[in-house]
């Protein structure tokens, strides 16, 4: 409890973790997934009880899905499996007994309007981090085309707020996008909930300026959509990680294990994972300018400017350049001429002492 402790105290002295709460509470709201952990939090929970609960989760092997990549001897592998994990008593039932279809989705709402804020930290050296999120809700009778369409959107989002905001305007140090899918139940049936969001770090004085000018580029390819050059590099950029994945082991460990925790998996991660690759290679053979800003236009709102949310971390003045700030603003010219009116009243006042003592 103490690691613990230390470790929330740690966090909250981070400017960006104070940054990243905001977004998820301004996201997500009071969800308890994405709710912070507090020292008042930590002080609720009964340690016996969370290790009571954490030694449950592995006690029952049955529940148990080992997926291992790399190059490795199976004749090897496979008996300390059976020695390490198969040598696990089973207990008589069932600890974890979750049906899929009936656990249900994450419980929050993004907000249905547009919400811009700034969140103000101290720093040791000033940085500005933006944030600009858009709802995304995927249909369920085209989810796996719509999974990866929104992966290749994503990637056409980056590439074409990047040119703009540090290509055009030079104005920005680093961009991406990302996507979260994850607000969904696990079940087979329902739409997939999440969002899209784009980060950038750039110069603090200009960082709404810049928000505005990566909102008329996405609203931009929604009404004009993109050019065939677009799509070309788009689907190269995707084509190369893809290869490149192929050669990493990470990249496997996550292909398969998303095979296995698919909606279209009935008990074959071999058949989840021929439908997923087919369903990647449908999408790119069908990928063209106008079904790009068909998707553009359905998997995040259209026009984007109607429901987005921004939040932008700006470092905390401190008193003296705030002080300076306002020595240097126009009032200061009114202070300027009082101070001025008392020096010349205390000088006369001062001459006709002296023409009196004389």
């Amino acid at each position: 409890m103490q690691m613990a402790e230390e470790s929330v105290r740690a966090q909250e002295r981070d400017p960006y973790t104070a940054f990243t709460n905001r977004v998820r509470e301004i996201n997500y709201g009071n969800s308890y997934f994405f709710r912070p952990i507090k020292i008042s939090d930590l002080r609720k929970v009964d340690p016996f009880r969370a290790c009571e609960y954490f030694n449950n989760c592995f006690k029952d092997p049955s529940t148990f899905t080992v997926v291992i990549v790399g190059n490795f001897d199976p004749t090897i592998a496979c008996p300390l499996i059976l020695q390490y994990l198969g040598g696990i008593p089973r207990p008589p039932e069932p600890i974890l007994n979750f049906k899929r279809d009936d656990l249900k989705g994450l419980p929050f709402m993004f907000p249905n309007t547009v919400i811009r804020e700034v969140v103000r930290s101290p720093m040791v050296e000033a940085q500005c981090s933006v944030q600009l999120c858009f709802p995304v809700e995927l249909k369920n009778e085209n989810m796996m085309e719509d999974v990866h369409i929104t992966g290749l959107i994503s990637k056409l989002l980056e590439t074409k707020i990047l040119q703009v905001l540090r290509f055009k305007h030079g104005q920005i140090y680093s961009a991406g996008v990302s996507v979260f899918l994850g607000g969904n139940k696990p079940s087979r049936v329902g739409n997939i909930r999440g969002d899209i969001s784009v980060n950038f770090s750039c110069d603090p004085e200009i960082s709404s300026t810049l928000v505005n000018i990566a909102l008329d580029e996405i609203l931009r390819l929604q009404e004009e959509g993109p050019s065939d050059n677009d799509v070309s590099t788009i689907l190269e950029i995707e084509q190369r990680a893809h290869e490149n994945g192929l050669q990493e082991n990470y990249y496997w460990l996550e292909r398969i294990l998303r095979s296995y925790q698919s909606r279209i998996y009935s008990g074959d991660v071999g058949a989840s994972f021929k439908i997923q690759d087919e369903g990647r290679t449908r999408v790119r053979n069908t990928l063209t300018p106008l079904t790009v800003q068909s998707a553009l236009q359905r998997i995040i709102p259209f026009p984007c400017k109607k429901q987005y949310t921004v939040v932008i971390l700006m470092p905390q003045s401190s008193h003296f350049k705030k002080l300076k700030s306002f020595v240097s603003s126009r009032d200061a010219k009114i202070l300027a001429g009082i101070a001025g009116t008392a020096v010349f009243a205390l000088s006369l006042w001062k001459y006709s002492q002296r023409a009196a003592k004389s």
